[in-house]
């Protein structure tokens, strides 16, 4: 019986060492890396951002022909727009209409899009970015929560 015993905790012991290791970490990329990255996605020309996005909704909510060639024309229209206003950035000195023309070129490409798309694509497409929505907020109550918690351990 006490050998028994005996073998059980050991076994324990041996288990919960091994769960006590540290699991390997990821290789992080430096900011400065990442940070690259960031620019050479921004490099990308108009029409190429156009054509992307272009593909991945038409593959995303099945479109045909006739809304893809709509699509691609709203796509570049709205991507030349944009390169437009970041081009700009640096000449605005009043960041709130800078912000109100993006919100506004936003709200046209939106409108014209529901114009695009039947009900149930729309209603798919307004899911999907409620959904990303939803996961960006849930990422920034992470974050904020690890910051918090940061500080009040700098605080003691």
């Amino acid at each position: 019986m006490k050998k028994i015993i005996a073998m059980l905790a050991m076994g324990l012991m041996i288990t919960g060492a091994a769960y006590a290791q540290d699991a390997p970490k990821k290789d992080k990329k430096q900011r400065t890396e990442q940070r690259g990255e960031r620019m050479q996605k921004q490099k990308k020309s108009p029409e190429e951002m156009a054509a992307k996005r272009t593909e991945m909704l038409t593959k995303k909510y099945d479109l045909n022909k006739s809304q893809e060639k709509k699509l691609q024309a709203l796509n570049l229209r709205h991507a030349q727009e944009k390169h437009a206003l970041h081009a700009n950035r640096g000449e605005a000195r009043d960041h709130r209409s800078a912000r109100g023309e993006m919100q506004g070129s936003k709200a046209r490409y939106e409108a014209e899009l529901k114009d695009i798309l039947n009900k149930k694509q729309y209603a798919q497409y307004e899911a999907d970015k409620a959904a990303k929505h939803a996961k960006h907020e849930q990422k920034r109550e992470q974050r904020k929560a690890q910051r918090g918690g940061r500080m009040q351990r700098s605080e003691r």
